[in-house]
């Protein structure tokens, strides 16, 4: 079993045992939220360290013939919110079929006792685990054994239902950046390091911050008003990001790639946070790159034109 555990506050908890929260916890939304502020609270009244267990790759790649989800985001930016809220410790397990194949009794002693040391286990209403999902709450509480304390959370619903990562990639993909902000409580943001491109903005005079992107695929192609933080500074600069395989180049990968009007720089290898604000327009092909050029330079004003918005710290 391969699980590693890696500090989200820049120091390593004073506190040995831990209070864990198991999801994919990706987007990271108000549901989760929920779940995560339950383990926090678990761990200051039983002194246990907060921290969120969770699967690399998703498990649905592993034993759904469908595939894994589109990712919402970023490593990089699961990593931040987890941490914002007050998540101490992030564990990832490797999810591959020998991990599915364990029972429930094996990922309780394995993963939960003797590597996590857990004394307080919180999941989501209606959770299960180990192999075939044999598990549920019940069984997870029987043999827990009184070595750690169970806590199931409610799920948060809204008027149209369950908050999930689910609805949250339907919004992303539909472009309605409202609507996955109002899902997850902050904008959308995507953080990653910058990457070496092909320099073909460069080359037609709009030079771009090619960003890893991690897998992140869940947002509609396009290009998108942005803000972005910058190494070093402390107030955001207004973007134009193209999201997409570019296809006026016959391109195939997707790529996010941000222009930040009126600045030059070297940002290879530094990381970058980007919020998007507003699609400007959807993804598509132009018959020169001439006409590209005229496109990306409107792409730019209505980047500019729309209004400040504040930066959530």
């Amino acid at each position: 079993m391969e699980l590693r555990v890696e500090p989200l506050q820049g120091r390593l908890p004073s506190v040995l045992r831990r209070a864990v929260a198991i999801g994919n916890f990706d987007g990271v939304h108000l549901g989760h939220r929920r779940l995560l502020e339950a383990c926090i609270a678990v761990g200051e009244r039983l002194h246990l360290c907060p921290t969120a267990l969770t699967f690399d790759p998703h498990p649905a790649s592993v034993v759904s013939d469908r595939g894994a989800p589109p990712r919402i985001q970023t490593a990089a930016s699961r990593r931040r919110a987890l941490g914002a809220l007050g998540i101490q410790e992030l564990a990832t397990l490797r999810f591959d079929p020998e991990t599915a194949r364990l029972p429930p009794g094996a990922f309780v002693e394995e993963a939960l006792l003797l590597r996590l040391e857990a004394g307080a286990v919180v999941v989501g209403q209606g959770f299960r685990f180990g192999a075939a999902r044999a598990g549920d709450v019940a069984a997870l509480r029987d043999l827990s054994a009184g070595r750690f304390e169970v806590v199931e959370v409610p799920s948060l619903e809204d008027r149209a239902g369950r908050v999930s990562s689910s609805r949250v990639r339907e919004a992303l993909r539909a472009a309605d950046l409202a609507t996955a902000e109002r899902l997850i409580g902050r904008p959308y943001e995507v953080e990653g390091t910058v990457i070496h491109g092909d320099a073909r903005g460069r080359t037609i005079g709009f030079p771009t911050a090619n960003l890893d992107v991690d897998g992140m695929s869940a947002l509609a192609p396009g290009v998108y008003a942005a803000d972005g933080l910058l190494p070093g500074e402390i107030e955001p600069r207004r973007a134009a990001v193209n999201f997409g395989a570019r296809p006026t180049f016959d391109g195939v990968a997707s790529r996010f790639e941000a222009h930040f009007p009126g600045w030059s720089g070297d940002l290879y290898g530094q990381g970058l946070r980007v919020r998007l604000l507003e699609r400007i327009r959807p993804e598509q092909r132009f018959a020169s790159p001439a006409e590209l050029v005229a496109r990306i330079a409107e792409d730019v004003r209505s980047a500019l034109d729309l209004g400040a918005r504040p930066w959530p710290r």
